[in-house]
Parts: structure tokens; C-alpha cells; sequence
């Protein structure tokens, strides 16, 4: 046996060549108008549903995820001024939840027309935010809801327009 026995080089990954300007052009450019799209039509199916007392829990949590998505779209700052607008439409979905659960499971509910207003205001300041931002921005933004969402011991679900992706398939 000898000992003189050089040591294994370390494990060092070959070097890629990565597309930088690709990469963040891809990241700066804005969401593409399916995405947007998708995101704001589950959030006004959502409203309609809760506007017509149909709405079922699954309803209720689209668009309560979509305030926390709002929120923390003002958080990093790129769309500013609309706190109060978002809180306001909180403060109702909180008070329509609590509405619905007073039994222990979910029952439809009508809403007020304060709450009515909420949400539609919602619908417009939501649809604006989103315009306003960039895909990493976006991803981001969500993102950080899905943190916050489960570090306050809720449970998180992203949500697809299951219909329009079998449309295309």
C-alpha cells in the first residue's frame, strides 16, 4: 500500500454559457395577455359568483388569494397608493366569510352593497396592478402571497383555467 496518494479533485461543473440578455428580457417583459387573462377571469368568475349569492367556499378563496396577490403586489412598491382600496375590499370578504360560515359549513350568501362595491372596485385595481407589471415582477408578487398564506397556517392552491387548457389541448 502506498501512501502517497494524491487527493480527488473536487467535483467542479463545466461551464455554461448562459443567454444573460435572453434571460432578462424573458423576466422584464410583461405577462402575456393569456396569463393576464387568466388571472383576471378566475378573479371576476369569482366576484360574479359571489355578486349573484352562488358562490361557493372555492369562490370566496380565489378572490381572498387574489387580495393577498394585490397586497403584496403594493408591498414591492411598483404600483403604490392603493392600500386602503385592498383593505377595504378585505374587511368584506372577511365579513362575507364570516357571514357564510355562521352555521359551521358554507352557505350562500347575498352581499351588501357596500361589499358589491368592494369587490368591483377590487376587479378594477387588480386588473390595473397587473397591467402595470412585469412577468418577475408577477411571479414575485405571487410568490410572496404563497409565503405569507402558509406562514399564517392557511393552506395554498394555485389555481388553473382548467377549461381553456383543454381547449387548447
Amino acid at each position: 500500500m502506498s501512501r502517497n496518494k494524491k487527493p480527488r479533485k473536487a467535483y467542479r461543473p463545466k461551464a455554461m454559457t448562459t443567454d444573460t440578455l435572453g434571460l432578462a428580457l424573458h423576466f422584464a417583459a410583461k405577462p402575456t395577455q393569456q396569463d393576464r387573462a387568466e388571472v383576471l377571469g378566475l378573479l371576476r368568475q369569482a366576484i360574479q359568483a359571489l355578486r349573484q349569492g352562488v358562490a361557493t367556499e372555492h369562490d370566496w378563496s380565489v378572490a381572498a388569494g387574489s387580495v393577498t396577490v394585490a397586497q403584496a403586489i403594493e408591498r414591492q412598491g411598483i404600483v403604490r397608493g392603493l392600500h386602503e382600496h385592498i383593505a377595504t375590499t378585505d374587511k368584506a370578504l372577511q365579513t362575507i366569510y364570516d357571514r357564510a360560515m355562521r352555521t359551521g359549513a358554507w352557505c350562500r350568501t347575498a352581499l351588501w352593497f357596500n361589499e358589491m362595491d368592494a369587490l368591483a372596485n377590487f376587479l378594477e385595481i387588480h386588473a390595473f396592478q397587473v397591467d402595470q407589471l412585469g412577468r418577475k415582477e408577477m411571479l414575485a408578487a405571487i410568490d410572496e402571497a404563497h409565503k405569507q398564506t402558509l406562514a399564517q397556517g392557511h393552506t395554498a392552491t394555485l389555481v388553473h383555467n382548467i377549461d381553456a387548457e383543454r381547449m387548447a389541448a
